[in-house]
């Protein structure tokens, strides 16, 4: 599926490729010298930086891809003319069926009125009015212009389907972007000047103004000396020390009053400490004394003693003069903090109105102070705008000389093969983009594959054993394959054959307990009548006696496999009329006994219902090592049921990759319900290289490794 794909992906991709209409490309380079970034100025921004090298190379690469090169190119080149950049001179789809239709007609196409409607039709008239609009976009659509990092060169490359006018094109667009370029530069350094000389002429004029007002400000202000000013200065910087002490005096007074507030909201256990009163420090050792006696006196009499009651009552009375004191004490402090903020309030007045008088004192000074700068500033500008001046003279002398610093340094040669559609790409590209396809969508497949895929799967849905996997007989044979049954007669040592003997071994085959062996499956095509074909031949050729009973009574095939007529058989030795000997028939490869289904009945259950079936398979237990039967699959008919019950051993045929889990497990659920007892499970028509490149657990068993354990002869 994934060659399919890449196949197909390839091989349309081509084919687009050869459709499209072939593009050449054609390359001019140009280059700018370092002198192009020198900066010319901008009066109104002296301060500004010069642009980098990155910048200008953006800045042309813009130009040169602009509308307005565009449209002088066309103009120039006259690409209007020209069917490939104006869509209106190309032939619309009347035209072109009239042309494709013209070799059949003939001259029948006069007797048609397509005449008449081409002439009225927008090709053969006037231009439509948007059709140089149309012809520049074509063109800028066509023309790309870029430069590598750290690099003053530029390639402009342009698309033509002729590979001479592309060339063309290219040099044209190179030799009018330097004119350009040469004139925009020839007229900024004019303009430039001009702008320099009339901006001197209005500082100059500006200078002496400013120089005139300074003068006439001076006198009205009588500005010439600064004594009030140091004096209101001095007075000012001895109010602010007296202030810093005030402030410092509040800001303490409120810490105590803090601290005063503090000790009465905790209680008055720590007010010694922290008020550092020595009253209320011997009140307060008082207190502690009369609150131990207090403790003493409650252990050794009750509440209503009277010793008690009095030393309860000395602890209160001492507790309430600690009260007082620091009420006294939190008192004189808050006063110290209204009378240290009264004298902080008096002092900020009296800074504010010194503030008042020096600022109207020093208003003027700052005024004549900012006229001073403002002159310097302008003389100070003056020397610049005149070198500037003299830059710009002298760019203009060399741009009238020279021409701008831009060459070409490569001009565009006719290009020997089109550039575009690049096929190979394409091709790449398909290459990867089906390869990665193909393999995602096989992934997906696999992973919506909801077969049966591995014994391992097979253990995890059922309890019952696995006894084996019988791989693809003759997988050399992809297109021819013969029937398993015809491959056991030529191969002694394949991989098949030793799975059988494998199957043969694991079920107990020939021991005395279990000689009849029943063949079943889920549903049709699963392979369980090649396997007990095959595996009556093995038993056979291995010298064992063997019988095989075709019970598949409603579609029976062991009779094709071996080659024999259906008749004869089960049908008419159940039902009476023959003899064991007239049904039983010998496979002369093997040597095994085949017993085929027989004629068709109405009800293949009641055949197989027989008492006379039963009394056949225990004579045949007693006449042969193994017996063999081929039974319906389990969802098509009850029979396998039937037939069950008379085998020592059921093995339940999967087809790998084929059969659908749901249907296995509502036939094993079907058996088990009926409570018959399936004593194995194969996967059948396995293909051993597809179920290693799985890497199942299992997958060990169809290695390469092993093929020197099996010998094809």
């Amino acid at each position: 599926m994934i060659l399919l794909l890449i196949g197909t992906a390839m091989t349309a991709t081509f084919l687009v490729a050869r459709l499209m209409t072939p593009l050449y490309e054609a390359e001019a380079d140009i280059m700018f010298n370092p002198r192009e970034l020198s900066w010319m100025g901008d009066t109104t921004q002296p301060g500004a930086l010069p642009p980098s090298e990155e910048s200008a190379r953006k800045n042309e690469i813009a130009i040169v891809q602009s509308r307005v090169l565009a449209e002088a190119v066309v103009d120039r080149l006259e690409l209007q003319r020209i069917a490939e950049f104006n869509p209106s001179l190309r032939p619309s789809l009347s035209e072109r069926l009239r042309a494709l239709v013209a070799g059949w007609a003939g001259p029948a196409l006069s007797l048609l009125p397509i005449e008449a409607a081409a002439s009225e039709m927008p090709g053969g008239g006037a231009p439509h009015r948007n059709t140089r609009d149309e012809v520049v976009n074509s063109f800028q659509r066509r023309l790309d212009a870029t430069s590598s990092d750290a690099s003053r060169v530029i390639s402009i490359r342009f698309r033509s389907e002729d590979a001479e006018r592309a060339t063309l094109v290219a040099n044209a667009v190179a030799d009018h972007f330097i004119a350009q370029k040469r004139d925009q530069e020839v007229s900024a350094a004019e303009a430039l000047g001009r702008s320099l000389t009339q901006e001197i002429a209005d500082l100059n004029r500006d200078i002496r103004d400013a120089e005139r007002r300074l003068e006439e400000t001076r006198i009205a202000l009588g500005l010439h000396s600064d004594s009030n000013i140091k004096a209101l200065a001095d007075r000012m910087t001895e109010l602010n020390r007296q202030l810093i002490a005030v402030t410092g005096e509040r800001l303490r007074a409120e810490a105590q009053f803090a601290e005063a507030q503090s000790v009465r909201s905790n209680g008055s256990e720590s007010a010694a400490q922290v008020l550092d009163s020595p009253l209320i420090q011997r009140l307060q050792e008082a207190a502690t004394a009369a609150s131990s006696q207090v403790g003493q006196l409650s252990l050794r009499y009750s509440n209503n003693h009277p010793a008690l009651i009095a030393a309860r009552a000395e602890l209160r009375d001492l507790r309430s003069r600690i009260g007082e004191e620091v009420q006294k004490i939190q008192n004189s402090r808050l006063n110290a903090v209204a009378i240290a903020k009264t004298n902080e309030e008096g002092l900020r007045q009296q800074v504010n109105l010194l503030n008042e008088q020096m600022a109207k004192a020093n208003a003027s000074e700052v005024d004549v102070r900012v006229m001073e700068r403002e002159v310097e500033a302008k003389r100070t500008l003056l020397p610049q705008l005149a070198a500037r001046l003299n830059n710009a003279n002298a760019q203009i002398d060399y741009l009238k000389l020279h021409g701008p610093d831009m060459q070409v340094i490569s001009r565009a040669v006719v290009p020997p093969f089109a550039t575009f559609p690049p096929t190979l790409a394409m091709l790449a590209t398909a290459f990867v983009l089906s390869a990665g396809g193909g393999g995602v969508l096989a992934l997906l497949l696999e992973r919506a594959d909801n077969t049966v895929q591995s014994l391992s799967q097979i253990r995890r849905m059922t309890p019952v054993r696995v006894v084996g996997a019988l791989p693809i007989a003759d997988r050399r044979r992809r297109w021819r394959r013969r029937p398993p049954a015809e491959h056991v007669l030529d191969e002694t040592d394949s991989m098949f054959i030793e799975q059988l003997r494998s199957l043969a071994l694991r079920t107990g085959l020939g021991d005395p307990t279990t000689k009849v062996l029943l063949f079943t499956s889920s549903v049709s095509e699963e392979g369980k009548s090649s396997a007990a074909s095959s595996m009556a031949r093995m038993l056979a050729l291995s010298g064992r006696r063997t019988v095989l009973i075709d019970a598949d009574l409603r579609a029976p095939t062991v009779h094709r496999i071996f080659g024999m007529n259906r008749g004869p058989g089960l049908t008419e030795y159940v039902t009476g009329g023959h003899s064991l000997s007239e049904v039983i028939r010998t496979d002369t490869a093997s040597g095994a006994e085949i017993i085929t289904a027989g004629r068709n009945v109405a009800s293949p259950s009641d055949v197989l219902q027989s008492p006379r079936l039963q009394e056949l398979v225990s004579d045949l237990a007693v006449m042969f090592d193994a017996v063999i039967i081929d039974s319906p699959p389990v969802l098509a008919a009850c029979d396998a049921h039937i037939l069950a019950r008379l085998a020592d051993r059921t093995l339940m045929i999967v087809r790998w990759r084929s059969t659908r889990i749901s249907t296995f497990v509502s036939a094993m659920q079907r058996l088990s319900d009926d409570r018959i007892p399936v004593d194995g499970i194969v996967l059948s028509q396995v293909d051993g290289r597809k179920y290693r490149l799985h890497d199942y657990g299992d997958s060990a068993m169809f290695s390469a490794g092993f093929r020197k354990y099996y010998t094809r002869t």
